[in-house]
């Protein structure tokens, strides 16, 4: 069974914390483990307490890529955990840093520490490469960014946090790795939004439309749960482009595949 909570989208209920960035955690068999973590630190252990979920046990993190909204939040994490390495892929450190001078395109802003300082928890190395028995890293066509992909009964489930290189893209090179396997599920951000936040598109309503079928109908993936740098206008352009398959990301979520 492969259990994940949302601890950290840029949406919440009211009890919990919404920041832009996404963190994950998973529960595969009794064996934990984190997918990014969001923006700032606070959001991400608040959410995780009142969650109920100790990340103090987690037992390895990874990092999807090097931007500060989903690694801002792992020195925090690192505080707290005395054992967990996070898995990052080369190319994260120095994509990191260089967002830090370019306050423009990335105003949250970055730590250029967090690297240099945590080095000895820190493993970076280019993948494949498993995380667990049946946990897996698998880079993309951007050099700093990976999916966490999951083995489940019902085919694989892909996490890629902001799907840089394309959603769909993504999934047909998951299964170029796996060629005996279905992607079932995919979660994550698909970088739609446009320039004035997250209630504009960035991207023309055809390709959003092309991009719900491509991974619908063309790689037969049944469920997809979104949210982050898609935003709201392409969510619902999805929604009505393959009716059924896409789901909203919201920080608090708990989605389970057997």
């Amino acid at each position: 069974m492969l259990k994940i909570t949302v601890l950290v989208e840029n949406s919440a209920p009211p009890h919990l914390i919404a920041e832009h960035g996404l963190s994950f955690h998973l529960d595969c068999g009794g064996r934990t483990f984190l997918l990014d973590g969001g923006t700032g630190g606070g959001a991400l252990l608040e959410n995780a307490r009142r969650l109920g979920i100790d990340l103090a046990q987690v037992e390895g993190a990874a990092l999807s890529h090097g931007h500060d909204d989903h690694a801002g939040g792992l020195a925090a994490f690192l505080k707290i955990n005395a054992a967990a390495k996070v898995l990052a892929r080369p190319q994260a450190a120095p994509a990191y840093a260089l967002d830090t001078a370019d306050e423009a395109r990335r105003p949250a802003g970055v730590d250029p520490d967090l690297f240099p300082n945590w080095r000895d928890r820190f493993d970076l190395a280019d993948g494949p490469r498993p995380l667990a028995q049946g946990l897996h890293l698998v880079p993309d066509s951007v050099d700093h960014e990976q999916s966490l992909v999951a083995e489940t009964a019902r085919g694989l489930v892909v996490l890629n946090s902001c799907c840089h290189a394309g959603a769909d893209r993504i999934v047909a090179q998951v299964l170029e790795y796996f060629p005996q396997k279905r992607v079932y599920a995919l979660l994550g951000g698909f970088h739609l939004v446009g320039r004035h936040g997250m209630g504009s598109l960035g991207t023309a309503p055809a390709k959003v439309r092309a991009l719900a079928l491509a991974l619908t109908q063309g790689l037969g993936v049944e469920r997809i749960y979104t949210g982050h740098c898609t935003g709201s206008p392409a969510l619902d352009l999805l929604q009505r482009a393959a009716p059924g398959h896409f789901f909203p990301l919201h920080t608090g979520d708990r989605i389970s595949f057997e």
